[in-house]
This record gives structure tokens, C-alpha cells and sequence, in this order.
């Protein structure tokens, strides 16, 4: 080996790297080197179109940093093992569609605040990172707890300790038509019947 170039592409996280080998052969790849800044990435421009799409979609600053993190998306050096929700508050602002805070919560009656364990809805499906219509659906399914306000606006509060929160997110990774494909596949036979159902069934 006679020689070794570095050379950095502009400011980001990209360099190549050549060998010069003795005799004049050369061996070129490009390798990642540390950066500071989320903007020296090479793929911050997937990580901008990402976050325009996920807030466009309605996900919150906090729902957006975990949906990067799930897709692989990793912050600069120095910044932790995950984009945080500051981070892509900033990208928001600079892209100019920053959500406007939040509208202040109106009290809920006497005796009828969520308790422990419990969930406004819209809490919960950020939390769960999955539309608020959805969760909706599942309270009517019977797949979650929840009791609602005894007077205007009448909002949903929703049940869901460690346990049922484990429950819900694998719930939320099966995909369409899971349920009702489950039901016509069931291949289990159906369980003998009493000689009560036989007395039944006779009459039908």
C-alpha cells in the first residue's frame, strides 16, 4: 500500500476512500464517517420527504420520531439511538406545515377524570401510534375497555394498563382482514353436542 486518499463529499456523512496499491493499482468505496448535525446525513432528504408524509397523515411531532425509528431512519452522532420529536419538530417548522399546539382540554365532570391505567382516546391512539377512527372501531368490537363522559362533549376514556397495552400494539401489527380471514380458516371442528342442543336442534 503507497497511499490512501479520504476525500468527504461536501459536508455530509459520505466519503471515498482510495487505496493506491504499490505498482499503481487502486481500490475505490465509499464508506460513513461521524457527523453533528441531522442536515449532514445523506439520506436527511428521505428523512424530510418521510416527515411531510407522516404529518400529512396527521401523526404528531412524538408519533412521527417513533414511525423513523421503527423504519431505520437513525440520528447524527452524538444524539442518541433515535431522531427525537424535537428534531422533527425543527424539520416541521423548516418545512413550514408545524402543527399549532393543541386546544386546551375542557374539565371533565366531577369523579369522571381518567384514573390509572386510563386513556382519553386520542391519547391512547398516539400513543398506539394508529388513527383515532380506528381506535373508535375497536371500542364498538369490544377489543378495549372504555366508559364515556355523562355530559357534553361525551368524550371516550379508554382502559389500557401494561398488559392491555402489549395486547393492543400486537393488535395494531396484524394486517387487514386478519380477523375475518381467522374466522372463515378456523379449521378446529366444532365441539359435540349436549343432549340438551340435540333436543333443540330437533325442534328447529
Amino acid at each position: 500500500m503507497e497511499q490512501v486518499t479520504v476525500t468527504v463529499l461536501g459536508t455530509s456523512d459520505r466519503v471515498t476512500v482510495t487505496i493506491t496499491w504499490a505498482g499503481g493499482q487502486t481500490t475505490t468505496d465509499e464508506t460513513a464517517r461521524p457527523v453533528a448535525l441531522l442536515q449532514q446525513l445523506s439520506y436527511f432528504p428521505q428523512i424530510k420527504e418521510r416527515v411531510r408524509e407522516l404529518a400529512g397523515q396527521g401523526h404528531r411531532p412524538e408519533a412521527i420520531a417513533r414511525r423513523l425509528h421503527a423504519e431505520g431512519f437513525r440520528p447524527a452522532r452524538g444524539r442518541g439511538n433515535r431522531i427525537s420529536a424535537t428534531a422533527v419538530k425543527e424539520i416541521l417548522r423548516e418545512l413550514g406545515c408545524l402543527q399549532p399546539p393543541a386546544r386546551t382540554r375542557s374539565a371533565p365532570p366531577p369523579g369522571e377524570e381518567p384514573g390509572r391505567d386510563e386513556w382519553w382516546l386520542e391519547d391512547l391512539a398516539a400513543e398506539l401510534d394508529m388513527p383515532a377512527v380506528t381506535l373508535y372501531s375497536w371500542i364498538y368490537r369490544g377489543w378495549v375497555n372504555a366508559r364515556k363522559e355523562s355530559r357534553r362533549p361525551y368524550r371516550w376514556i379508554l382502559h389500557a394498563g401494561p398488559t392491555q397495552l402489549a395486547e393492543l400494539r400486537e393488535r395494531r401489527t396484524r394486517p387487514p382482514g386478519w380477523y375475518t380471514r381467522l374466522r372463515w380458516t378456523d379449521t378446529e371442528p366444532p365441539l359435540p353436542a349436549q343432549d340438551g342442543d340435540q333436543t333443540a336442534s330437533s325442534h328447529l
